[in-house]
């Protein structure tokens, strides 16, 4: 689960993190346990945003049936 926040955080071009690269990123990510693939999501989108201000807040929560 994710707001808007997530998606529409931007880079310094004013590029936006988009739902591709967060599927892409829980793709990558998602035979790992829930707190790993929300660590992979928050770490890529850091390095995607860079030193660019964040205006909105960026909930995530990542749960996983075991």
């Amino acid at each position: 689960l994710y707001t808007d926040g997530v998606t529409e955080a931007e880079d310094m071009a004013r590029e936006q993190y988009g739902l591709q690269r967060l599927a892409a990123v829980l793709k990558a990510h998602w035979a790992g346990p829930a707190e790993a693939i929300k660590q992979a999501v928050i770490a890529d989108l850091k390095r995607f945003i860079g030193a660019q201000t964040v205006y909105d807040d960026l909930p995530l929560v990542v749960a996983k049936q075991t």
